[in-house]
């Protein structure tokens, strides 16, 4: 369920990508207070670079622990994440408590969350962004493109003089966004072998036929492919199928490590007497070309094949049946061979 988590906050921030040689590294931070956040801990980071777990920061320890036990960490690399883990920790706890205060919040868990991390596109520095929420309802936004310039998107009060609000920002443009980027150029170099790794979708087909409204669902599913990015369209007549008809769509994670994402669309009895054609196209990082499989509308086969043996099945069984009854019915005949040495009857009965 975390990993699924994970998966749909980095989809949801619109930084996934479908060239090759785009990464990035996130760090995901939340913050409880309250009467109900003793059982957790008060702070958590994870750090990801694009899906993969890096590993974490310990609060109460303040030290960075990563995913694999047998990885180690330099002393550099320790400082750099305890230190930023650090500020991140005391600087949502002090947010925290002023949103508890201003919104005039009293009893229950209050949750503070930031996601905050950078991009690399063609191995050339790209975007940075911090996104803040509270209970749930965003109120902060920080973003820093590719050419340098700053968007700043408040929602809560500010909570800070001029003055410091312009050192943050000179903060964020000169320290953390080139620590960033050299962090997850380290890690790229490191977890080579897992975020290089392609593997190939197998795609399937799927339909199903609704008798009573006499419609057929036509799905597109692929599955088992690696990395994330990948491009699944339905079409029609080689026309993209209007997105309000479609359903799916969605990033989902298999247990492997692989992922999974299906779309469908529902197809009325007109419009399979219209024999359009349907196509389900497929793009990924892992083929050379283009995968299109065609798909005819109307009953999928695997519903019509068993109904046409059972039907066949049905009049066989009929068929032995009168053949069995047809031989009952015929009178018994005894034919008498006499013999000749001792007058006894052989009876051979046809």
């Amino acid at each position: 369920m975390f990993y699924l988590i994970l998966v749909y906050l980095l989809s949801a921030t619109h930084t996934v990508f479908s060239e090759s040689g785009s990464h990035s590294l996130w760090v995901f931070a939340t913050f409880l207070t309250g009467d109900s956040s003793a059982p957790f801990s008060e702070f958590t980071a994870v750090i990801m670079l694009d899906d993969i777990v890096i590993g974490h920061y310990n609060a109460d320890e303040r030290s960075f622990i990563p995913a694999t036990v047998q990885e180690s960490v330099n002393v550099t690399e320790q400082m750099t994440i305890s230190t930023v883990g650090k500020g991140i920790h005391e600087g949502m706890k002090t947010k925290a408590y002023y949103l508890i205060d201003y919104l005039n919040y009293t009893r229950g868990l209050h949750v503070q969350q930031r996601l905050v991390g950078c991009e690399l596109l063609r191995d050339e520095p790209g975007r940075m962004m911090t996104l803040e929420a509270f209970n749930g309802e965003s109120g902060f936004e920080r973003r820093y493109d590719v050419q340098g310039d700053q968007h700043t998107d408040w929602k809560w009060p500010v909570i800070k003089s001029r003055a410091q609000l312009e050192y943050d920002a000179w903060l964020y443009a000169h320290f953390y966004r080139p620590l960033c980027i050299s962090q997850l150029r380290t890690y790229l170099k490191k977890e080579q072998k897992r975020v290089l790794a392609k593997v190939k979708p197998r795609v399937r087909v799927i339909k199903r036929y609704c008798r009573e409204a006499g419609v057929v669902q036509m799905t597109c599913l692929a599955t088992g492919f690696y990395p994330r990015h990948i491009n699944l369209t339905l079409l029609q007549d080689g026309q993209p199928v209007n997105e309000e008809r479609i359903t799916g769509g969605q990033l989902l994670p298999n247990p492997d490590g692989t992922y999974q994402m299906r779309k469908s669309v529902e197809l009325s009895a007109e419009e399979q007497r219209e024999r359009h054609t349907y196509t389900c196209t497929v793009t990924h990082l892992s083929l050379d070309n283009k995968l299109d499989i065609s798909i005819e509308p109307g009953p999928d086969p695997v519903i019509v094949v068993p109904s046409v043996l059972l039907l066949l099945l049905v009049f066989g069984l009929l068929a032995a049946f009168k053949i069995w009854r047809k031989r009952c019915s015929q009178p018994e005949q005894i034919i008498y061979i006499p013999t000749s040495a001792d007058d006894q009857t052989t009876e051979q009965r046809i």
